[in-house]
């Protein structure tokens, strides 16, 4: 790795932890037993900062390598399948040969949000194990306790995440959506289900259910063809065709708020948001969709002719990055959608985190770390191993 800008500083982090004391007792009071501290994690070093990684491939490669961002040291798990795909939950990097077959990488790394405080681990990287469907894979969502893949059949498997974390792969259900829309957001320790009334057309209602596909929780709420899903502080945002709803935890109870887009269709490309945010946006040629699931509010920013291929979400209620066709990064202001600044990187794909956002630059072989708080200044140009068509971040 080459590092360009020695001016970087990794995010600050507080990590607050605390352990379980036990009581004084008498010396006729049977002895103390001591318990397990808080955060604590079988396998794993909590570490007090974030252990964020680019994870990458070469496109039909049986290589998944994990870029360490904080020292720079690049490792390499070894795959079972050709890399076509790769999508990551945070902890886990789901590689897909781009039909049926799906392999499951634990980074290594990952952060546990309580809200009020974070946790940060790392653990040796490693292959879990790998599936085969019986359809080609169109969606993997991963969140707390399932990991779900939906699959072009209109099948959804749910397997325990919590295993995953253990080393194994455990499925616990297969649920029929009975639509071609194959979608299961893990929210609430529930499934958040896109179910249909016809096989052979999209889904057109928002169901939620428990682990094994039962409906539960008494959720139900119109969502005509589902396109897409972020899972923010605020709750569940799940993209509609005219527009998105948004599920949110209210004691044991879950709501939904449905909030109409002001231009149809929606955008069926991905959500970027920041990790711990509340703001996730997602874009189109002609234009950029942010919403808030906190304040369940939703903009739309029209970008007079370019044509964006990927936005993301800086959660400070104010601005929005999108990556164009050109290679071109742009900083808009949400409220005028005036351009604040711009770089021209010839990038396959965007990702950012609390501090800073990362280009991938296939040819060249670099990932570029941008400061978008700082008139998308290069941070540093990080060089790695091999070419990565496929990148993604993980630890964040």
């Amino acid at each position: 790795m080459i590092v360009t800008d020695a001016r970087h500083a990794a995010g600050a982090a507080v990590l607050s932890v605390t352990l379980a004391l036990s009581a004084c007792g008498s010396s006729s009071d049977p002895p103390d037993v001591e318990e397990t501290p808080h955060g604590y994690v079988a396998g794993a070093e909590e570490v007090a900062e974030p252990q964020p990684a680019i994870a990458y491939a070469t496109r039909g490669a049986r290589r998944l390598h994990l870029l360490d961002l904080a020292g720079g040291s690049e490792k390499e798990v070894g795959l079972s399948l050709d890399a076509e795909r790769i999508t990551e939950d945070g902890r886990f990097v789901y590689a897909g040969d781009g039909d049926r077959r799906l392999e499951i990488v634990d980074a290594g790394v990952w952060t546990v949000d309580h809200t009020d405080h974070v946790h940060y681990y790392r653990a040796a990287a490693r292959s879990v194990g790998t599936l085969t469907l019986d359809a080609p894979v169109t969606t993997v969502v991963g969140f707390e306790a399932h990991t779900t893949i939906g699959t072009t059949d209109g099948k959804v498997t749910v397997l325990d995440r919590r295993k995953l974390e253990a080393g194994k792969v455990a499925t616990l259900a297969t649920i029929d959506s009975r639509s071609t829309t194959a979608l299961a957001v893990p929210y609430a320790d529930r499934l958040l289900v896109a179910v249909g009334d016809d096989p052979g057309r999209p889904a057109n209602r928002i169901v939620a259910m428990d682990e094994r596909g039962e409906p539960t929780a008494a959720l139900e709420v119109p969502c005509a063809a589902p396109r897409g899903w972020a899972v923010l502080r605020g709750g569940a945002v799940i993209a509609c065709e005219d527009g998105f709803v948004r599920v949110k935890l209210a004691g044991e109870k879950l709501t939904a708020k449905t909030l109409p887009s002001p231009r149809t269709p929606v955008s069926t490309d991905t959500f970027g948001y920041r990790p711990r945010s509340n703001e996730a946006a997602v874009a189109d040629r002609a234009g950029i969709w942010s919403v808030n699931a906190a304040k369940a509010t939703l903009r739309y920013l029209p970008t007079q002719g370019r044509e964006l291929v990927a936005a993301v979400s800086p959660a400070d209620g104010s601005t929005v990055l999108a990556l164009d066709k050109s290679g071109t990064l742009i900083s808009y202001d949400l409220e005028t959608g005036k351009v604040l600044a711009q770089k021209s990187v010839p990038a396959a794909s965007l990702t950012l985190d609390v501090e800073r956002a990362y280009l991938a630059e296939p040819a060249a072989r670099i990932i570029h770390e941008i400061d978008y708080r700082d008139g998308l200044r290069t941070a540093r140009t990080l060089r790695v191993a091999e070419q990565p068509d496929l990148a993604a971040e993980v630890g964040r």
